[in-house]
């Protein structure tokens, strides 16, 4: 019973953590300061799992983190005339590095978990200098406040906020991996760990997103079909970022890598980063991005279980 109970759980955590974190939204979003820490575990956890000897960057890794950082400048000048905080939101989006979920979901499609954990990192890692130059270069609301400081000092002001949670999970994860090997050895078997945390992260960002929207809406009662553009253009940008990695994966033979690696966001992570350098609304476009995402994971898993299935019945 309790395996079933999982397993029923993990099949469905993403509608589960999306109902308890709207219906519990007053409360939940009370601690969301605790997201960082959640990302930071997250990552550790990821990190411990792959050998620094299996990391092998190829030429589909590279296209996709030239897509991923290109493409999140084309995106934001695209669509800047028409709004900014679409503009912003829909270019977090795209800059978002790969889910640290991306290898589970990966495996469990038939793909390389090695390959896509690697790009993982490398996603990840890369954001960490990415993101605060494309964030000081736009401006980003909430970190200057007003006042006149130059593109260094911007710069090192979101540097010294994303570093610490991109980086140093990777440098401890090395430190335990030469110094400590069996602590190393238990945080890389307990993968699982990992999957609790993202389901505790995702109640936590989206009850703190609802509460803000319900604030907003509240406010202005005329915004509710603004928030639904947005979230079409979120809905746009992910259809069009797997699309986009199923097409450079089939050029290297590795099609389910490139699907998740372009199109399976950290969305916790971007909307951390909305809420932490741009406008409240900014948020709507990765929070609503965690919907389609997964409604597309979970339809390629259904379509994957339905192959294997008819795969066994023929044999």
């Amino acid at each position: 019973m309790p395996n079933k109970v999982l397993i029923f759980f993990k099949t469905n955590a993403l509608f589960i953590c999306m109902v308890v974190g709207i219906l519990f939204h007053s409360f939940i979003a009370r601690i969301f300061f605790i997201t960082p820490f959640l990302l930071f575990l997250m990552l550790l956890i990821t990190y411990c799992r792959v050998s620094l000897r299996h990391i092998r960057l190829q030429a589909l890794h590279l296209w996709l983190a030239l897509i991923q950082f290109a493409g999140c400048v084309l995106v934001y000048f695209i669509l800047k005339p028409f709004n900014l905080n679409l503009a912003e939101g829909c270019m977090l989006c795209v800059l978002a590095p790969a889910a640290t979920t991306a290898p589970v979901i990966a495996g469990l499609l038939g793909g390389s978990i090695t390959n896509m954990a690697t790009y993982s990192i490398f996603s990840n890692l890369s954001v960490a200098f990415i993101a605060p130059c494309v964030f000081s270069a736009l401006g980003a609301h909430g970190l200057t406040q007003g006042e006149d400081i130059s593109f260094i000092q911007a710069f090192a002001s979101i540097f010294i906020k994303v570093m610490p949670l991109l980086l140093v999970p990777f440098i401890l994860a090395f430190i335990l991996n030469k110094f400590t090997p069996r602590i190393h050895r238990q945080l890389r078997n307990k993968q699982i760990y990992s999957f609790w945390l993202w389901a505790i992260a995702l109640t936590i960002v989206m009850a703190n997103t609802t509460s803000k929207l319900i604030e907003i809406i509240e406010s202005n009662h005329a915004i509710f079909m603004y928030i639904v553009w947005i979230a079409t253009g979120a809905a746009v940008v992910c259809w069009l970022q797997f699309r986009t990695g199923w097409f450079l994966g089939n050029k290297y033979n590795d099609k389910i890598v490139g699907g998740q690696g372009l199109g399976q966001k950290n969305t916790i992570l971007a909307i951390w980063m909305a809420n932490t350098f741009f406008n409240p609304l900014v948020a709507i476009a990765p929070a609503s991005y965690v919907v389609w995402q997964n409604l597309i994971n979970s339809y390629q898993l259904w379509k994957h279980r339905r192959k294997l299935a008819t795969t066994i019945k023929r044999r």
